[in-house]
């Protein structure tokens, strides 16, 4: 029985293996990344047991999708196949000045057609936390419809529910991610965001406005992730600051914040202290930019 569950788009991702542009790539690599399928492995990793829910299309993708996350130790038994609809997919460039760019090509993909139906109180039986992020309900209104049923399932069940707004400018404006994930917040007892994930939710403002903004809504426990100036978080009205775990390189930030919400949930669930917590976050974290790929850094390690 999982102890967390998750659901979302995870999609095949395209890239040059070498810091290069698309455009200069003469041949590209590809694997799997996704936020929520990240956090899932990254918790797998730790030992906490994660399901992850998904639809994915009957195509070469979603096949090595459920390959590579059962292989890492994840609950698939979720990820349903949409006989009409393809796995969604995604080309990205890591380049060695830190510069970026993502090509989406997920309109209309299996994912994005989840709805309400796709979950039921069964799929929370042993459940301890459910992780879900902004992403979701950008997808479509089905997909915001499910996680709005997904946190109702959640409550009844007495699920800790956390949230990492993830705020990806290519899929909706900063005002209609703002309506959407306003109520979605106020409803977790966990927040993980970072600068423009608060920053679309609360506008502009310092690490305080966003902090403050956060627990306005009612939510226990805010996390600020701040990268290289770690991490600050006020839990029932108690500060905490956490410094950041220096990496061995810099390759690739892709997929840290999806390791940092791993680290943290899985200290919670461990009864570790919110700074212990707080520092796990920061090692996964810190493991995932050291290496190319989504999920590739994040360490193996006993809690």
């Amino acid at each position: 029985m999982p102890e967390v569950l998750t659901f979302g788009e995870c999609m095949a991702v395209l890239y040059p293996p070498d810091p290069v542009v698309i455009d200069d790539a003469p041949l590209l690599k590809w694997d799997i990344g996704g936020a929520e399928a990240n956090c899932a492995i990254a918790l797998a990793r730790l030992g906490v047991s994660s399901r992850f829910h998904t639809r994915i299309g009957n195509d070469p993708f979603g096949r090595r999708m459920v390959d590579i996350l059962a292989g890492e130790g994840v609950d698939t038994s979720a990820m349903q196949i949409d006989a009409t609809r393809p796995t969604g997919v995604f080309f990205r460039e890591w380049l060695s000045d830190g510069a970026r760019r993502v090509f989406y090509y997920r309109a209309g993909s299996a994912a994005a057609n989840m709805g309400p139906e796709d979950l039921n109180a069964s799929h929370f039986a042993g459940v301890k936390a459910m992780h879900l992020t902004g992403i979701t309900p950008a997808l479509s209104d089905r997909a915001a419809a499910l996680c709005t049923h997904a946190i109702d399932l959640a409550k009844a069940a007495g699920v800790l529910i956390t949230f990492d707004p993830n705020f990806r400018p290519r899929l909706w404006t900063a005002d209609k991610a703002r309506a959407t994930m306003t109520p979605i917040a106020a409803a977790v007892d966990v927040m993980l965001m970072g600068h423009e994930d608060a920053a679309a939710l609360f506008g502009a403002g310092d690490d305080e406005h966003y902090l403050q903004s956060a627990v306005a809504l009612g939510i226990k426990t805010v996390v600020l992730k701040r990268a290289e100036r770690g991490a600050l978080a006020i839990v029932d009205g108690v500060r905490y600051e956490a410094a950041v775990v220096a990496a061995e390189r810099v390759i690739d930030p892709v997929g840290a914040g999806d390791g940092f919400d791993a680290g943290f949930i899985a200290g919670l669930l461990r009864n570790k202290s919110i700074p212990e917590a707080l520092h796990l976050g920061a090692i996964v974290g810190a493991g995932s930019v050291a290496h190319l790929g989504d999920y590739a850094g994040y360490p193996t390690m006993s809690l």
